[in-house]
């Protein structure tokens, strides 16, 4: 009963943070959000262009489609309560150690500060998310987790690829 609620919890956590965050890039593109989890101080006003090489571009959108499927491999893993595995998970495929993935995969192509700013609080909210995960804490997970999700989403409503 008790794996039956706290799948039924992360469920509704996953819908709720998605939610928020399709919510956020839909209607606030100013970039708000609560107070105490400021991803970047990169303001959104209208979404720059990453004008990239066709390899670093394919990389990039490589990187980005991994980090999804990593963060609904993360909320499954919590689901069954396998904290162990969401950690690897966190720490390997949304940490510093994808960042360098992604640098090798981008080919050495030039990115605004702006960008590197979001990159690098996206990697610091993962690396705080995997410390936090072994606590099997749920109440200390998911604001971590939010933050993580709120990283990604921030990136995406300031930059787009460019056509």
């Amino acid at each position: 009963m008790k794996r039956g609620k706290v799948w039924a919890g992360m469920t509704l956590a996953s819908l709720l943070l998605s939610g928020v965050g399709f919510t956020i890039a839909e209607t606030n593109h100013s970039g708000g959000h609560k107070p105490g989890h400021e991803i970047s101080k990169v303001p959104v006003t209208k979404r720059m262009a990453l004008d990239l090489p066709s390899a670093a571009k394919e990389g990039l959108k490589l990187t980005m489609r991994e980090h999804l499927e990593a963060i609904d491999a993360i909320v499954g893993a919590l689901g069954r309560e396998d904290f162990a595995g969401a950690a690897t998970l966190t720490n390997e495929e949304l940490g510093f150690p994808k960042h360098h993935v992604a640098m090798q995969r981008e080919q050495g192509a030039t990115f605004p500060p702006e960008y590197h700013e979001l990159a690098m609080a996206h990697h610091q909210a993962a690396e705080a998310l995997g410390a936090v995960i072994p606590t099997k804490d749920l109440k200390q997970i998911l604001p971590h987790l939010e933050q993580t999700i709120h990283a990604c989403v921030k990136c995406h409503q300031v930059f787009r690829l460019q056509d």
